[in-house]
């Protein structure tokens, strides 16, 4: 619960011209609402969770999804690939379990467009007018890490990932003033992420932000390869007066490269009808990815 949510709560109250008096009650059940859910308590200087049980913590992170049909944003972009660094803007469309459509631009002149499907990955180079048609193996193996249509779609817009959705096999724990689901006890992470290659399995961790249980951060270490990839989001604002959205992403990608991605989102709109414009002129030289 936020002030934006509340004030167009109240907007859109007295629009459709309901009491003075039901109004207040109702703002005094919302504010009381939030200050219900928020457990954060503070032990000299040091801060304290009310312990919640991998069920619970998977069901408030599901309810607290981003949820939409169609989206289509802008993002600013800063680059980094070992020590190569670059920055561009994007505008993106998104067809929920269906399509995400980029065009990506420098210095207001779009240089590439991609159009991903389930199984389907395809962009064209207009400065180098080449172009590739291809699926998500090019993905994986440009960014050395296994990924797919809906893991790409969750991450863009800060929902989780099927890791942690057999509860069995997820572990609940605090950290940093935050709950965290992961596959391993927290102590043990510690060790992994001090002193490396302790465990051969890969470790998966998120951590939930308590107040709004949105995801702040998601963490994964694969030890065989070596291996890790960690984003966090941030800049939590309210989209369409109802959904929390980060609108700052930071992905790290550390394997035979180090892969940082900065993303920056603005005009975020949701739920409006939108084209996916995708055509490969003739003279376009295809591209072979071995």
């Amino acid at each position: 619960m936020n002030k934006s949510f509340l004030n167009s709560f109240l907007v859109y109250f007295f629009s459709i011209k309901k009491c003075l008096a039901s109004a207040f009650f109702i703002l005094l059940f919302l504010v009381s609402s939030c200050k219900t859910q928020r457990k954060i308590t503070f032990n000299n200087g040091k801060c304290i969770l009310d312990f919640k049980n991998t069920k619970t913590l998977t069901t408030n992170l599901k309810k607290n999804e981003f949820c939409f049909e169609k989206l289509s944003a802008k993002l600013s972009v800063d680059l980094t690939i070992d020590s190569s660094s670059n920055n561009f803007s994007v505008s993106i469309r998104m067809k929920k379990d269906s399509i995400i459509w980029m065009s990506i631009n420098k210095i207001g002149i779009e240089f590439a467009r991609v159009l991903i499907t389930k199984d389907s990955v395809k962009f064209s180079n207009g400065f180098d007018k080449k172009y590739f048609k291809g699926d998500f193996t090019y993905i994986c193996k440009l960014l050395n890490t296994d990924l797919d249509f809906e893991m790409l779609q969750s991450l863009l817009v800060g929902n989780s990932v099927a890791f942690y959705d057999e509860d069995e096999k997820i572990k609940p724990g605090v950290n940093n003033c935050q709950y965290t689901l992961g596959t391993i006890r927290k102590h043990k992470l510690r060790k992994v992420m001090e002193r490396g290659k302790e465990l051969k399995d890969p470790v998966q961790s998120i951590y939930l932000i308590p107040e709004t249980f949105k995801i702040s951060r998601i963490l994964f270490y694969d030890f065989n390869p070596d291996r890790s990839f960690d984003v966090q989001f941030s800049n939590f604002e309210s989209v369409d007066s109802t959904q929390l959205f980060p609108k700052k992403m930071n992905y790290l990608i550390q394997a035979k490269k180090t892969i940082g991605i900065d993303i920056g989102f603005s005009k975020i709109t949701l739920n409006e009808e939108k084209s996916f414009p995708f055509k490969i002129p003739d003279n376009y030289e295809q591209i072979i990815y071995k």
